[in-house]
């Protein structure tokens, strides 16, 4: 047990006056949160400088330069942290005297065993038109009811329109769908030590400038986490918003292709490209032989994979590392002419893989879908015992039960599920013979 009851990460690059500006703002918190502060510096050529006089503890971890690594830097930071809700401040963005109260209260609210996700509300204004002192005088004011009065020759900025009709039309988060994943930012955010280590935090990889918020929010939601966003939690960016700087298109651009690495949705990587992380997993249960005897594996497997994002794992052939982790001697290989499918593998679902997939779909036994793969999982959770079980990541992360019986009206012109007898034979199958 620890007397902290909040960690507060906040990545941090060759800013000592911004810095040093957060952490008063951060000394001045009411509520009684007992806190303390990991600076996550990521490379910067001095390490940051800590007042001696601080009311709380704050410590530094550094990471090399290898260029705009934020994700990596908060990432270190937890490693340091002592408490099990952590929130994560950008350096540029300074915290109102209430702020961590209102995040440690909604966190905790929302709360139900899943994890919890809690962004606070970023504004937006050129603090540096003002002095240190009033910048904290203009902090310590209450904006429950309405944004701040500032000093003179405080500029107030608008906020992202985005972001508030986001907020208005999720109920601050509580609606959230699958594309919501883009509400969550990191510059104000906080979530529990539980959530934290069922996403794996933020994905390290990430090189440049954004995204990875997304990712994380992503995950999160598969993840099965309760999500809110917490209005009366107020911190101010030093700047307009990415839209207010004329950022060159091709680094939002960048981003866009990193995400659909990850993010296997297709209003986020469009239709068509073949990419390691699916949007629908699908384990063959059942056994093979590696020998043409698997003649009706052959022929479900390629009908599950027609014009749809997913991939299909082996789980019973172990993966040895060879062309297809085949291991004949056993009586469990990969069917043949699936091992020069890059979407096959042999053996279980990566981990990392199976966080970011939409859908879980378990067979059992050789059978044709009714209709593609995606709209099958389009329809809902369902099954047909000893044959297919489809499930939603997010319902499986929450412990939701599991489905029983086929939709009761899919729109489907066929039965929705067809077995492929053993004999099948693959030249008339394919040919429609």
């Amino acid at each position: 047990m620890t007397s902290v009851e909040v960690s507060v990460i906040v990545p941090y690059y060759d800013d000592q006056t911004r810095l040093t500006l957060l952490l008063a703002a951060l000394a001045q918190q009411r509520g009684g949160v007992r806190f303390e502060v990991v600076i996550a510096d990521d490379g910067s050529p001095i390490p940051p400088t800590i007042p001696d006089d601080l009311s709380f503890a704050c410590r530094v971890v550094r990471q090399p330069n290898a260029g705009f690594r934020a994700a990596a830097a908060r990432n270190l930071g937890v490693t340091r942290a002592r408490a099990d809700l952590l929130l994560f401040l950008d350096g540029d963005t300074l915290p109102t005297a209430g702020y961590l109260r209102s995040m440690v209260d909604r966190l905790r609210t929302i709360d139900d065993g899943h994890g919890s996700l809690v962004v606070g509300r970023r504004r937006h204004a050129d603090l540096r038109s003002i002095e240190p002192a009033q910048v904290l005088r203009f902090l310590r004011q209450d904006p429950a009811t309405a944004f701040p009065a500032g000093p003179a020759g405080l500029r107030i900025l608008d906020d992202p329109a985005w972001l508030h009709r986001g907020y208005a039309r999720t109920d601050h988060l509580a609606s959230a769908g699958e594309e919501d994943f883009r509400l969550v930012i990191s510059a104000v955010l906080g979530l529990d030590r539980r959530l934290w280590q069922a996403t794996g935090g933020f994905d390290g990889s990430f090189v440049g400038y954004g995204g990875e918020d997304w990712d994380l929010g992503w995950r999160s939601w598969l993840a099965g986490a309760r999500m809110a966003h917490e209005p009366r939690a107020v911190a101010w960016h030093d700047g307009p918003d990415a839209a207010g700087r004329g950022t060159d298109p091709t680094v939002k651009n960048a981003e866009s292709l990193r995400l659909a690495r990850t993010v296997p949705l297709p209003s986020v990587r469009g239709p068509g490209l073949v990419l390691d992380q699916p949007d629908i997993v699908v384990r063959y249960a059942g056994p093979t032989t590696g020998t043409s005897a698997d003649a009706a594996v052959v022929a479900c497997v390629t009908g599950l994979l027609a014009d749809v994002d997913a991939a299909v794992w082996f789980p019973r052939c172990a993966d040895l590392g060879s062309a297809g982790g085949a291991d004949r001697s056993s009586g469990s290989a990969l069917p043949p002419l699936l091992t020069g499918d890059p979407r096959v593998h042999a053996g279980d679902v990566p981990t990392e893989i199976a966080r970011r997939a939409r859908h879980l779909v378990t067979v059992h036994r050789p059978l044709q879908l009714a209709a593609p793969l995606d709209r099958c999982c389009a329809a809902g959770e369902w099954e047909r015992a000893g044959w297919l079980q489809i499930r939603r990541t997010r319902a499986l992360n929450r412990n939701e039960p599991a489905p029983a019986g086929i939709p009761a009206d899919p729109g489907w012109s066929a039965p929705p599920i067809r077995p492929i007898p053993d004999d099948v034979s693959l030249e008339r199958w394919w040919a429609g013979w």
